[in-house]
C-alpha cells in the first residue's frame, strides 16, 4: 500500500464522498482505490470508443458487428434504433460519456441506459 497526499479535493465532494465510505462501513482509502481502480481499467476494457461525433444513430446491427463493447463519448445527438433492445444494450454498450440528447426506442427505458451513462443531458423517446 502506497500513502499518498491529495491537494485540491472540493470541501463538498470530500464530505459526500467520505459520507460514502461510512454508508458503506469502508475505510476512505479504500474506497478511492475501488474508484482509481475502476478508473484505471475503463478505457482498458473498452475494445471500441466512438467520440466527438455531432449527430449518430446505432442499430442492432451495428453494435452487433463489434466483436467487444463500445463506449460513446462526446456526441451531441446520439439515437438508438428501434431494434436495440436491453439484451444487445447491455452486451455491447459499456457506457455513454459526455452526451448531450440520447434518443431511446421504446424497449429501452432510461434506467436502464443510466446505468451505463455519465454526463447525458437528456433523454427522448424515438
Amino acid at each position: 500500500m502506497t500513502d499518498v497526499t491529495i491537494r485540491g479535493i472540493d470541501d463538498e465532494v470530500y464530505s459526500k464522498f467520505a459520507a460514502k465510505a461510512k454508508r458503506r462501513g469502508i475505510a476512505i482509502g479504500e474506497l478511492t482505490t475501488q474508484v482509481m481502480r475502476a478508473m484505471a481499467s475503463e478505457e482498458a476494457e473498452s475494445a471500441y470508443v466512438i467520440r466527438d461525433q455531432e449527430e449518430l444513430s446505432v442499430s442492432k446491427a451495428d453494435l452487433m458487428s463489434l466483436d467487444g463493447m463500445v463506449r460513446f463519448s462526446n456526441i451531441e445527438k446520439l439515437r438508438f434504433e428501434d431494434d436495440v433492445d436491453w439484451e444487445v444494450f447491455k452486451a455491447k454498450v459499456e457506457g455513454l460519456d459526455n452526451i448531450e440528447v440520447v434518443t431511446l426506442p421504446k424497449s429501452l427505458s432510461k434506467f436502464q441506459v443510466l446505468t451505463r451513462a455519465r454526463n447525458v443531458e437528456r433523454f427522448s423517446k424515438g
